[in-house]
């Protein structure tokens, strides 16, 4: 029997991807802009505040892929296939134009004008490494989970106690953030290395929110019958949120403004600040299910999310260079940030919403070219990134 779609999770979808763009906007304002302006301390407050999208965007992408093959018989050749589809396939193409944008924008960089086979040599290399460099390394991560994906859903559904499977889960995750951040030690075998120097773009970085996702995905009856504490968790969120930031300005004050570039989405902090994060976004979606116009619009982010994630970064990049020509400048006021998120959300998703009306919808956005059902009876979301 098909599952009902939840229209939270949607919702949380599109969150995550306005709190992406928030994270991409503001890290340049925390790397550039005084240190005595107002705009910097308002950038590292955005900028510390959004490092949930990550994590919240992989649970949400563990949820929506769990709940929707754990009720039913895994065909690998089936799940695969839509897999490459809807998310390697849009990866590929968006790969190749961001080496010609590269290409444009890079003097020092050269693609357009490479004989064929240097230039396909050159976009293999890219495409398969050179990319976890780029924004679009957590396309990458997330391929790598879908891989794995047969594995984690025979582990999920063999776990008979999932409140002491995600404690112990949690525990071992926290113990490897610790690890990773500050005693990281090479072992001399290859792919373990491999495995540790790069866990921040791989999947040993963010495997647990994507079991957390499917945990929650396969006993979700149960999950949303609780009865939810909204003030207590509303008030956990915001203070883990404080902690996470001060933590950040703490670190500024001790170690100058560059060091702040260290203070990712991989650490302890965040994670614990993720945690209180998820209920409070879900309880966030559900106060405004009720609102119709609000509703469409979170839908529309959520239906675009994946393409906006791949547009948004080349929109910034042109949305910078005008808004610095019109001022001089684009990181030492206030109004430069609003301008610069604003017209990067607002022109990211008119790009997207006009590739929606031309065939090239699967592959620049992962969306089937197959006339939507108005039904909700099927989880079956876009690709989350």
């Amino acid at each position: 029997m098909a599952n009902s779609r939840i229209i939270e999770l949607d919702f949380m979808r599109a969150f995550a991807i306005l709190m992406v763009l928030v994270l991409h906007v503001s890290a340049a304002y925390v790397a550039y802009s005084p240190p005595e302006s107002h705009v910097f301390y308002i950038g590292l407050i955005l900028n510390q505040w959004s490092r949930i999208c990550l994590p919240l965007f992989v649970f949400v992408s563990g949820f929506g892929i769990f709940y929707g093959y754990g009720s039913k018989k895994l065909n690998l050749k089936d799940f695969y296939l839509r897999r490459f589809r809807a998310a390697f396939l849009p990866y590929l193409v968006w790969s190749f134009i961001y080496m010609i944008l590269r290409d444009i924008f890079n003097p020092s960089f050269t693609f357009i004008g490479l004989p064929l086979k240097q230039a396909f040599l050159s976009y293999l290399e890219w495409t398969l490494k050179e990319n976890i460099h780029t924004p679009i390394w957590f396309v990458l991560m997330i391929i790598q989970l879908y891989l794995v994906f047969p594995f984690l859903l025979k582990l999920v559904k063999s776990v008979k106690n999932p409140l002491r499977f995600t404690a112990v889960n949690f525990a071992i995750y926290f113990f490897l953030t610790i690890y990773f951040r500050n005693f990281m030690t090479m072992s001399g075998i290859t792919i373990i290395d491999w495995l540790q120097r790069y866990y921040s773009v791989n999947f040993v970085g963010w495997y647990f929110y994507f079991i957390l996702g499917g945990i929650v995905a396969k006993n979700w009856k149960k999950v949303r019958r609780l009865d939810l504490n909204k003030l207590r968790i509303v008030m956990i969120y915001i203070i883990t949120t404080c902690f996470v930031i001060i933590e950040a300005y703490i670190g500024f004050i001790n170690y100058g403004q560059t060091h702040l570039e260290s203070y990712t989405s991989l650490r302890p902090m965040v994670l614990i600040n993720s945690m209180a994060a998820i209920p409070a976004f879900y309880l966030f979606a559900q106060s405004l299910i009720k609102y119709g116009k609000i509703t469409k619009l979170l839908n529309n982010i959520s239906r675009y999310s994946y393409g906006i994630f791949f547009v948004h970064p080349q929109v910034l990049t042109v949305v910078k260079i005008i808004i610095g020509k019109i001022f001089g400048t684009y990181t030492t006021r206030i109004l430069q940030l609003i301008l610069v998120f604003s017209l990067t959300l607002v022109c990211s998703y008119a790009i997207c919403r006009i590739i929606d009306k031309t065939r090239l919808r699967e592959i620049l956005l992962g969306l089937s070219n197959k006339k939507p059902r108005q039904s909700k009876t099927f989880y079956n979301s876009p690709p989350s990134i």
